[in-house]
């Protein structure tokens, strides 16, 4: 593809880059290497009230401020760094640390890497005073003085904001606010049509309806909590029987929306499908006693339900955090099948470990119980309601979702200090007082005129040095996957043809896709009325043993007196099909085990419609085939009022006519289908999804959630979730670059659109720009952007010129950050 010139690269290693000092965290070479590697060696001279040459190294600052020889490193330049310089003097005199034993080669290696990087800090970190331990029990504090019907989060903020001199009387426009909403609560771009009035009312409309989409709603926060819970479809861990995927206990859990409390008390005492989050990873090979399974589960417990950090503190009394080896293993011993060995720096102690939560004071735990039993009691622990701990540490992760940054910082670290503790006790408590309903605290904070403020550039904005206030949302990037379904929709064509993946294979891995399609079809099966009537057909009774490579065409015709509020077209075939709808591609799928469903309320036409279907069996030899189809319309309120579904009198025909998806082509010669059986025929047995898909309008999407990473998705950041990631790294780098201008992924995914594109009605080169533009960026180009890219796509549109256009929108920086 012939790209844009170099100056868009440069949009593309801008890819919403932030300071990486304010990014480190556990899993990283400062936290693992580089702070206990100066605590050992430097710890006697340089720390806390030591300030041997006038170095103090409690501090990035006071480190960078260097001492009476000046500074004592460069970021970035570890080989004119003086702490490197004197780590390996061969002068007894300069020699640093000036008694023991040398540092290592690996030592001296991290030290260096490390200053390379900007020698980065974890946020609010010190060596030098002892550590915070926020309260326990939960508080509500009174609303400050306000109009009743104002938003609890704004009658909060008032005050804080008079304090700091913040002012907030400009928000965002309408159009801004609805592209906000919809990228953090469903990770889509919001449709093309008119933002709707700027009103309160309004607004909160348009936040209903993004948290009621189940859906999508679900596709989106399933890579969050993948993330935080370490659930992959495949990977290091799963040949052994030591790891296994939740994710249709997860997927079911977004879904219906589990409440909180019992969302925590089902991973951590399991249910059904639950129990892969509390499995460590048996690891290969020669293994650090502080990565065993039950020490794992200790860690990821206090990290993702507590907010704290035990990583170091299951190698050796943590200097990050008040916790001490012991409580660590205390914690690990809930999990085992027996006693543990404590190991100091991996090397045994010969002590055995107690078992105990970590916050007594809330209750015990039986040693003597079974295992079961054990985790039953933790899991009762956890979500107590005196353990204000846990309700704080999911609402500051909300708000850091939707805020870009923490009321607490680091997100795993909640004995830092909050900038407004009012702010986040009133928030968990509040979410306690409703139920642990996490959509009511999304619901809270995005209706907020908080929400609303004008996005900050931080690293532009903000003096690093400077204790943090807060203005208003933080600029925050796309994550991979909001990146990439973003990128599928700039055609507009409401589908895309990824690969989906099927079964399970026999380790585990795999299968989201039926997983999905099972959840829509029995949570549906239970609230929405109206049994579909679609049933399997083909061409004739030799169904069961078609010929491969055998193609099937389809037709239906129908009439609408008027077009229904909302309707959603659903369909599978056995092995593949195309469908079009009034001469237009609508669906296209080649896994018969996951039907496909689009909304096709703005396709459809008063007077005469019709459904066109290429189905095609596949495979080495003859077997079965078959093909179900279901347009739905419903009522405003979501009752069905029509249906449009497969049977025998659907006319079908081997040979391929001209025109044939065409409402103006003749049915003539056509002949009617071979009834198979209805929804729940065999060996399919797809018919409680495809009900679920016909009913809800609300069909399994292809999003990137659900897909096996790729090359794209893992330069834009896409962990492999062998380790919690609360939080995912936003500094641009040389390989996305690479491959958001060179990779093969976006090259596939330009095509796809450019032809979907070139293949629809646009009366002019202008209309096609303006049509990307409204769904890319969510404005009209300006005169000057019309004029330029006219010109590069071309008069007719050209295949590249749409191409290049595409790439320019995915390159704009409106298009990757979210403002």
């Amino acid at each position: 593809m012939n790209r844009l010139p170099i100056l868009l690269l440069a949009a593309a290693l801008a890819f919403c880059a932030r300071s990486a000092a304010a990014e480190e965290g556990p899993g990283s070479l400062f936290h693992d290497k580089v702070a206990p590697l100066l605590k050992k060696s430097c710890g006697k001279c340089h720390m806390e009230e030591k300030r041997k040459g006038g170095l103090s190294m409690n501090t990035r600052a006071s480190l960078l401020a260097g001492g009476e020889s000046g500074p004592a490193l460069e970021p970035g330049k570890s080989a004119r760094s003086a702490i490197i310089e004197r780590i390996l003097s061969a002068d007894p005199k300069k020699r640093m640390p000036p008694k023991g034993s040398r540092l290592s080669g690996e030592d001296v290696d991290s030290l260096k890497k490390w200053i390379d990087q900007g020698a980065p800090w974890i946020d609010g970190f010190t060596f030098g005073k002892k550590h915070r331990r926020a309260s326990l029990a939960p508080r509500e504090p009174a609303l400050p003085p306000g109009d009743k019907d104002d938003n609890p989060i704004d009658r909060l903020l008032a005050p804080y904001f008079e304090k700091h001199g913040v002012t907030t009387n400009r928000v965002i426009s309408q159009a801004a606010f609805r592209r906000r909403a919809y990228l953090d609560l469903v990770g889509l771009l919001p449709p093309s049509d008119t933002p709707g009035e700027d009103t309160a009312a309004d607004r909160e409309a348009t936040i209903d309806g993004l948290l009621g989409e189940r859906g999508r709603y679900t596709g989106h926060w399933l890579t969050f909590w993948n993330d935080i819970l370490r659930n992959a479809y495949k990977g290091t861990g799963f040949i052994d029987g030591g790891r296994g995927q939740i994710t249709e206990w997860l997927y079911r859990s977004l879904y219906e929306n589990l409440p909180y409390d019992r969302f925590v008390h089902q991973l951590i005492s399991p249910v059904s499908g639950s129990d892969g989050f509390i499995r460590g990873i048996k690891w290969r090979g020669v293994v650090n006693e502080s990565q065993r399974p039950e020490i794992q589960a200790a860690q990821n417990v206090a990290q993702v339900f507590l907010g704290t950090n035990l990583k170091c503190a299951s190698c050796h009394d943590s200097f990050v955090n008040h916790w001490k080896l012991k409580d660590s293993y205390a914690l690990a011993s809930v999990f085992a099948n027996g006693p543990l060995q404590l190991h100091r720096c991996d090397k045994p102690t010969g002590e055995t470990s107690t078992t105990a939560f970590l916050y007594p004071e809330l209750g015990q735990i039986d040693a003597k119980a079974s295992r079961g039993e054990r985790l039953k009691q933790l899991a009762d622990l956890l979500v107590l309601p005196e353990n204000g701990r846990l309700t704080r540490t999911i609402v500051n992760r909300l708000w850091a979702v939707a805020f870009g940054r923490g009321i607490v910082e680091p997100i795993d670290n909640m004995d830092m200090e909050p900038w407004s503790q009012d702010l986040l006790d009133w928030l968990a408590t509040d979410l306690v007082k409703n139920g642990h309903d996490l959509k009511h605290t999304l619901k809270l904070i995005t209706t907020s005129r908080a929400y609303r403020l004008p996005a900050i550039d931080e690293k532009r904005e903000e003096d690093p040095s400077a204790r943090f206030i807060f203005r208003g949302p933080l600029v925050k990037r796309l994550s991979a996957e909001q990146f990439i379904d973003a990128a599928w929709s700039l055609a507009g064509s409401g589908t895309r043809n990824d690969a989906r993946p099927g079964k399970k294979d026999g380790r585990g891995q795999g299968g989201q896709f039926k997983v999905a399609a099972r959840v829509h079809s029995s949570s549906s099966r239970k609230s929405i009325p109206g049994a579909s009537k679609a049933e399997w057909i083909w061409s004739d009774s030799s169904f069961n043993t078609a010929a491969a490579g055998q193609a099937v065409y389809f037709r239906r015709a129908f009439t609408l007196a008027k077009i229904p509020p909302s309707a959603f077209l659903t369909a599978t075939a056995d092995n593949e099909f195309v469908l079009f709808l009034n001469g237009k591609k609508t669906l296209e799928s080649a896994e018969w085990s996951a039907p496909v469903s689009t909304n096709v309320t703005k396709k459809l036409r008063r007077g005469e419609n019709l459904l066109a279907v290429r189905a095609a069996n596949t495979g080495g030899s003859p077997n079965p085939a078959g093909l179900i189809v279901s347009l739905k319309g419903m009522d405003a309120k979501g009752a069905p009022l029509l249906e449009i579904a497969t049977s025998a009198d659907w006319l079908h025909t081997i040979d391929k006519k001209k025109d044939w998806q065409l409402p103006t082509a003749s049915d003539a010669d056509w002949k009617t289908s071979f009834r198979i059986g209805d929804l729940d025929a065999s060996p399919w047995n797809v018919g409680g999804h495809f009900q679920s898909n016909v009913a809800l309008g609300d069909g399994v999407e292809v999003r990137s959630s659900l897909t096996f990473s790729d090359p794209l998705q893992v330069a834009l950041g896409r962990p492999n979730r062998e380790q919690v990631v609360s939080r995912r790294e936003s500094v641009a780098t040389l390989l996305q670059a690479l491959e958001l201008t060179n990779g093969k992924t976006l090259d596939r995914i330009i095509a796809w659109n450019s032809k979907q594109l070139l293949g629809q009605e646009h009366a002019s080169t202008t209309k096609l720009i303006k049509a990307v533009y409204s769904r890319g960026l969510s404005r009209k180009p300006t005169a000057g952007e019309l004029k330029v890219l006219s010109r590069l796509v071309g008069t007719p549109a050209s295949a590249e010129g749409v191409q290049d256009l595409l790439w320019a929108i995915l390159m704009h920086p409106e298009f990757q950050l979210i403002y």
